[in-house]
C-alpha cells in the first residue's frame, strides 16, 4: 500500500488546491492531496526545456559555454504583457549556461522563445519535441501548448510533475548547483552588450523560489503562476542524506506577495513533514549458515542472500526491523545454482517490508548408491 494511504497520524493542511510529495531515493508517495487534479503548470513548464537542454549537452549538440547572438523575435520586449522577463535584448549574445539560468530564477518566457527556436527552429516544433518527450517518459497527463508555461492550456497533475521533478533531478543533478541553488541573477552584463546598449542595465534578480537561500535543505526546483492556475512551485530539499521532491499547485493568493507566502508556508509544512515523520535504512540481511543436502556429494551447500533494497519507515518503525528465513529443513540432491531454495522476510513491527529469495550459492550433484551407504553408515 502506498505510504500516502496508509494512516500516517497528523498530516499537513495545506491551502494548495493539489500537492504530492515523493522520497526521491524510493520513489515512495509520501503524501497526496488532489493528485490527479489537472491545472496549468505555469513556468514550472520551464524544467522540461532545461531537460532537453541537459539532454543536447550530453549528446553534443550544445555547449554550456557557447554563446548565442539574441534574434529580434527573443527580445524582451517582443514578450506578451506580464511577463517574467531575462532582459534578452536582439543583437547582444548570451551564454547558454546563463540562457539556462534565465530560465530557472527569474523564469525568463523571452528566454523561453530563443531556447526554442535554438533546439528546434521554431516554437511550435519545440512544444512537439516536448510533448513527444513527456509521452516518451510515461508522463500521459503533462501537455504543453507553449515552451514558456503562459498558456492557460498547458496542463498536468501534481502527480505526474513530481514524478517528473524526481526524473529531473536524479538525470541532472548538476543542474541544483549550476541553476536552481543560486539565490538571483543578474543580466545582461557588459560582457553581453556586443555593442548594442542595455535598456535597463544590469538587472538583478531574485530566485522565484522564495524557499532557496532561506531554508537550509532547500535547492530547488521552480516556481510558476498564471492567473489559470494559481500559485504553483516544484521544491526539492536535502538532508542527512536524504532528498525529498514535492509539488504543490493552485496555492490562492490576492497578489504575489500573498501567493507566495502560501506557496512558502505550504511548501515548508509538506517538506517537514515528510523529513521528520519517515526515515529511509538500508538493511543488512543476515548472514546464513549452509544449507543441508541430502544425498548429495557434498552434505551442504552455502546460500546467496541477495543486497537489500533502501526501505522506507515510519519513524516509530526504526527499532523495529525483524528479519526470518522461512524454508524446508533441508534439501535433496541435486542442487543447481541459482536454485531457490528458501524465502528471507523483512518486517517493521506487523508490517511485511519486502520478501527476497534465498539462492544455492553453487551446485551439489546427487552422490552414488555406495557413496550414500557409506555415509549413513560412518556419519
Amino acid at each position: 500500500m502506498p505510504f500516502a494511504e496508509m494512516d500516517a497520524g497528523p498530516v499537513p493542511e495545506l491551502s494548495c488546491r493539489s500537492a504530492v510529495l515523493i522520497d526521491d531515493e524510493t520513489g515512495a508517495i509520501l503524501f497526496v492531496k488532489h493528485g490527479d487534479e489537472v491545472i496549468p503548470p505555469a513556468s514550472m513548464t520551464k524544467l522540461v526545456s532545461l531537460h532537453l537542454m541537459y539532454r543536447e549537452i550530453e549528446e553534443g549538440r550544445l555547449s554550456i559555454d557557447q554563446e548565442i547572438i539574441v534574434p529580434d523575435f527573443a527580445d524582451f520586449r517582443s514578450a506578451p504583457p506580464r511577463s517574467s522577463l531575462m532582459f534578452l535584448q536582439a543583437g547582444q549574445r548570451v551564454r547558454l549556461i546563463d540562457l539556462m539560468r534565465g530560465l530557472a530564477l527569474p523564469s525568463g518566457n523571452d528566454a523561453a522563445v530563443l531556447v526554442a527556436d535554438l533546439i528546434a527552429g521554431s516554437t511550435p516544433a519545440y512544444v512537439a519535441m516536448m510533448n513527444d518527450e513527456m509521452r516518451r517518459l510515461g508522463f500521459s497527463s503533462i501537455f504543453f501548448e507553449d515552451s514558456s508555461g503562459y498558456s492557460e492550456h498547458n496542463r498536468a497533475t501534481a502527480l505526474d510533475f513530481a514524478r517528473f521533478a524526481r526524473f529531473y533531478v536524479d538525470t541532472h543533478p548538476e543542474s541544483l548547483k549550476e541553476l536552481h541553488s543560486l539565490t538571483s541573477f543578474s543580466y545582461p552584463k557588459t560582457e553581453n552588450e556586443n555593442g548594442v546598449k542595455s535598456v535597463y542595465g544590469t538587472v538583478t534578480q531574485p530566485n522565484h523560489n522564495s524557499l532557496v537561500g532561506r531554508h537550509p535543505w532547500v535547492d530547488g526546483l521552480k516556481t510558476g503562476y498564471i492567473d489559470e492556475s494559481g500559485y504553483n512551485v516544484a521544491l526539492t530539499a536535502e538532508t542527512g542524506g536524504r532528498r525529498l521532491i514535492a509539488v504543490l499547485m493552485g496555492g490562492p493568493g490576492e497578489n504575489s506577495r500573498d501567493g507566495d507566502l502560501h506557496r512558502v508556508i505550504d511548501g515548508t509544512n509538506l517538506l517537514s513533514y515528510g523529513f521528520y515523520r519517515f526515515a529511509v535504512v538500508s538493511p543488512e540481511l543476515p548472514e546464513l549458515p549452509p544449507f543441508s543436502v541430502i544425498g548429495g556429494k557434498d552434505p551442504s551447500v552455502e546460500v546467496a542472500v541477495p543486497l537489500p533494497d533502501a526501505q522506507l519507515l515510519f519513524a516509530e518503525e526504526l527499532g523495529e526491523l525483524h528479519c526470518f528465513f522461512e524454508a524446508a529443513a533441508a534439501v535433496a540432491a541435486p542442487v543447481r545454482k541459482g536454485e531457490e531454495l528458501g524465502q528471507l522476510y523483512l518486517t517493521a513491527g506487523d508490517r511485511l517490508l519486502a520478501s527476497y529469495p534465498v539462492r544455492a550459492a553453487a551446485s551439489v550433484e546427487k552422490a552414488g548408491f555406495f557413496e550414500q551407504i557409506f555415509r549413513a553408515l560412518f556419519r
